[in-house]
C-alpha cells in the first residue's frame, strides 16, 4: 500500500466514476482499476459498488476514505517538514473547490499562477461546497472557491470573483416545447435532469422557487446527476432539460448540440467566492495566490474542453 493508491482512491470516490477518475489523473482506466483491486485484496472488503450515476463507497470504503484523508493530510505536512529542513523551498498550497468552479474554472487559473510560481505545489481538492468550507474550518485546506452564500458566517471572509448566468438547457429537438420561450408553467412539465440534493446549485434554486412559492419537488423529476458532463450528455440524447451555468453548456449552445430555452420572469446569476478563515492573514506564497484569484484582471473563464482540464487536478 502506498500513497499513490490513496490518491488513486480518493479521486474515484471524489469523481464518483472509474472512468473519470481516470481522466483527472491521465492514467488508463485498467491501471487506476488495478491499484484499487489491490487495495480491497489487502483489506479482504469492498470499497466501492456500482450505483445508476457511476460507483459509490461501500461502508468500508468510507471508513477507508476517513482515514486515507487523515494519512494523506500527514503525508502533505511531513513534505513540508521535510522540505524545510533541506533546504529546498517548494511551497504548497491546498485548496478546495466546488464541483463546477474545481471542473471547469480553477484550472486554468492554477496553470497561470503556476507559470509565473515555479516552485509551488497546489493541491485541488474537489468536492460538494459544504465540505469544502467544513475543510477550511478545520484547517486542511488555505482557501476555497465556492458558489452560493448560504454557507457563510462570521468565520469566514468571502470575495466575490465571478457571477454565473444559470440556464435551462434543451436538445434542439425536443419533445416538450413548440418554441425557445417557455412559461415556468410549462417548464415545470418537462422531464427535469437535477443535480443532487446536496449539491449547492440544487440548494440554491430550491431557495429561490420558496421565495415564488413554488417547490422542487413540484417539477417532473426523472433523474438526479451529480456531474454536469453527465447532464449534458443526458439531455443532448432528448431525456430531459436541466439547468445549468452558462459557461459549462457555452460551446455545445455555439455548435448546436443544446439549446437555452427562455422562462418568462426568469433569470438567474450564481455567484463564485474565494473563501478563506476570518481573523488569519495568510503569508508567502499563500497570500500571493489569495490575490491573484481576487485580482480584477484575473481571467477567470469556462474552459472548452473538460476532459483536459481534468488532468490537471494534481499539480
Amino acid at each position: 500500500m502506498n500513497i499513490e493508491q490513496f490518491e488513486i482512491f480518493r479521486t474515484i470516490a471524489q469523481a464518483k466514476s472509474f472512468t473519470k477518475a481516470a481522466k483527472i489523473l491521465n492514467f488508463t482506466q485498467p491501471a487506476i482499476s488495478s491499484q484499487v483491486k489491490m487495495l480491497e485484496q489487502n483489506f479482504n472488503v469492498a470499497l466501492f459498488e456500482r450505483c445508476n450515476t457511476g460507483v459509490k463507497l461501500t461502508d468500508a470504503g468510507r471508513k477507508f476514505y476517513e482515514y486515507g484523508e487523515r494519512i494523506l493530510a500527514l503525508y502533505a505536512e511531513m513534505e513540508r517538514e521535510i522540505a524545510n529542513i533541506s533546504g529546498n523551498n517548494k511551497e504548497f498550497i491546498n485548496v478546495g473547490a466546488s464541483y463546477t468552479a474545481g471542473n471547469y474554472f480553477l484550472p486554468s487559473s492554477i496553470i497561470t499562477f503556476k507559470e509565473l510560481h515555479e516552485n509551488v505545489h497546489i493541491r485541488l481538492d474537489i468536492g460538494h461546497s459544504p465540505d469544502i468550507i467544513n475543510a477550511i474550518k478545520e484547517r486542511s485546506l488555505d482557501l476555497g472557491v465556492v458558489e452560493g452564500d448560504y454557507y457563510l458566517d462570521k468565520d469566514l471572509d468571502a470575495y466575490k470573483v465571478q457571477s454565473n448566468e444559470l440556464v435551462i438547457i434543451s436538445p434542439p429537438n425536443n419533445r416538450w416545447f413548440d418554441s425557445r420561450v417557455v412559461t415556468l408553467e410549462e417548464l415545470m412539465q418537462a422531464p427535469f435532469i437535477a443535480r443532487e440534493a446536496e449539491s449547492s446549485i440544487r440548494h440554491f434554486v430550491e431557495s429561490y422557487l420558496k421565495t415564488q412559492g413554488i417547490s422542487f419537488d413540484d417539477f417532473n423529476i426523472i433523474t438526479e446527476i451529480s456531474n454536469f458532463e453527465a447532464i449534458k450528455e443526458a439531455v443532448m440524447r432528448n431525456k430531459g432539460i436541466s439547468l445549468v451555468p452558462l459557461p459549462v453548456v457555452q460551446r455545445e449552445i455555439q455548435e448546436g448540440h443544446l439549446i437555452r430555452l427562455e422562462v418568462k420572469g426568469l433569470q438567474l446569476a450564481w455567484d463564485m467566492r474565494v473563501v478563506v478563515r476570518a481573523n488569519e492573514t495568510l503569508t508567502g506564497i499563500k497570500e500571493e495566490f489569495l490575490q491573484f484569484l481576487t485580482d480584477p484582471n484575473t481571467m477567470w473563464k469556462a474552459e472548452s474542453d473538460y476532459n483536459q482540464n481534468q488532468k490537471m487536478r494534481f499539480i
